[in-house]
């Protein structure tokens, strides 16, 4: 009777310590699950190329200098705050743990028909990082996604959205203007122009006053400024808004399409921009391709494109443009065509 007792009392010893490692197991998964981690190991070096997958299509991004550009359309510019963005979701973001092991793939968007496949190399072609990025949380276009390192059968629920930084077009994450953000231009203030016929020779911003000094209640002031153009031998004062409204058409000015740099270029013309830290960027104006588009080239970058002819009819601007009053709906007020 009493080894009975005995062996009762030791089966519920072992059940209760049994219990007690379950819920310990359980409380560490828990305790895994939740805290929040990178999704990979911080790598050592800078990236310097990244790969972006969808389906069959394979786009490659690499880093030059200071500057990103897609080599497979004729070296252009990537948009610089979208590869950050991309890179600090894949890199930095925080993540915890959706499942270990088994899970459905499909229904998580991490399958192979529906995943973006993110690459990161550095140095040498040295791989910092390989990711699936799967659907957003709770939906498309969230802020957070899942995601899966590759050759991994953790999934992760992601504190960022790399897929955001993508947009809809094909090839993504492209910078389309004429000057590029990566350049980090500040606004035009004198415009040279060259050109055969053509009676502008230069638009300039001048300051005629400093900025007062600040009153209460009264908001910052701005420097008295006054543009001026040279027109055929005259020194003629243009009006404030016209005048800005072309500048600044100048600065959102976008390529519709480049071209290979060895497409043979006949200059016909140039501007040349200077902004308010004295950056030069002289546009060979070339001539126009069978659709009627201006052919163009940025001497700096290299870079051949073609405007739509909408925007190259604004290019060298007339008397009236810059002299008379704007129209409600100036043509230098509306959006540039996207491009590419």
């Amino acid at each position: 009777m009493k080894g009975r007792h005995l062996g009762l009392l030791a089966l519920l010893l072992l059940l209760v310590l049994a219990e007690y490692l379950l819920e310990a197991r359980q409380q560490t998964r828990r305790q895994r699950e939740e805290v929040l981690r990178p999704l990979i190991a911080a790598p050592g070096t800078a990236p310097q190329q990244l790969q972006v997958q969808s389906g069959a299509q394979t786009w490659t991004y690499v880093r030059r200098g200071a500057h990103w550009r897609y080599p497979g359309y004729f070296d252009a510019f990537a948009q610089a705050e979208g590869i950050e963005y991309v890179l600090e979701g894949l890199l930095r973001a925080p993540a915890t743990v959706y499942a270990a092991g088994s899970a459905d793939l499909t229904r998580l968007g991490l399958d192979p028909e529906r995943a973006l496949r993110f690459r990161v190399e550095g140095e040498g072609r040295a791989l910092l990082a390989e990711v699936w990025i799967g659907q957003g949380i709770p939906g498309p276009g969230a802020q957070e996604c899942y995601a899966r390192p590759a050759n991994a059968d953790t999934v992760f629920h992601l504190h960022a959205n790399p897929r955001l930084a993508l947009g809809r077009s094909a090839p993504p994450l492209l910078d389309n203007r004429v000057l590029p953000a990566a350049l980090g231009r500040r606004p035009v203030e004198r415009v040279e122009f060259s050109q055969p016929g053509y009676p502008l020779r230069a638009l300039r911003r001048l300051q005629m006053a400093p900025a007062p000094p600040p009153a209460p209640g009264r908001p910052p002031q701005l420097p008295a400024q006054q543009w001026r153009a040279a027109w055929g031998g005259q020194d003629l004062i243009c009006g404030a808004a016209n005048a800005l409204a072309y500048a600044e058409f100048l600065g959102q000015l976008r390529w519709a399409a480049l071209l290979d740099p060895r497409t043979p270029f006949a200059v016909q013309g140039q501007l040349q921009l200077r902004d308010e830290a004295d950056s030069l960027d002289v546009l060979e104006v070339g001539p126009r391709d069978e659709g009627g588009r201006l052919l163009l080239r940025h001497q700096g970058t290299g870079l051949v494109g073609a405007l739509d002819p909408a925007q190259s009819a604004l290019l060298f601007p007339t008397r009236q443009a810059l002299l008379d009053t704007l129209p409600g709906a100036s043509p230098y007020r509306r959006p540039a065509p996207g491009g590419f």
